[in-house]
């Protein structure tokens, strides 16, 4: 049985290092999919801003006579 004991105990480590590793790849993988999303996110901000600034810059252009 000390054999059979030895092998279950050795199992549950590796089911443990198991468990930390798949961990470790949830974590990773939310952190790319957030910095995936934030470019994207930052680039839509931007192309509002600029066609704002257009519609004001040509808002403020005095009549020609």
């Amino acid at each position: 049985m000390a054999k059979a004991d030895q092998t279950l105990t050795s199992l549950q480590k590796l089911y443990d290092k198991r468990s930390a590793l798949d961990k470790q790849i949830v974590a990773a993988e939310k952190k790319l999919v957030s910095e995936a999303k934030t470019p994207a996110a930052t680039t839509k901000k931007t192309a509002a801003k600029k066609t704002t600034a257009k519609k004001k810059t040509t808002a403020k252009k005095p009549a020609k006579k």
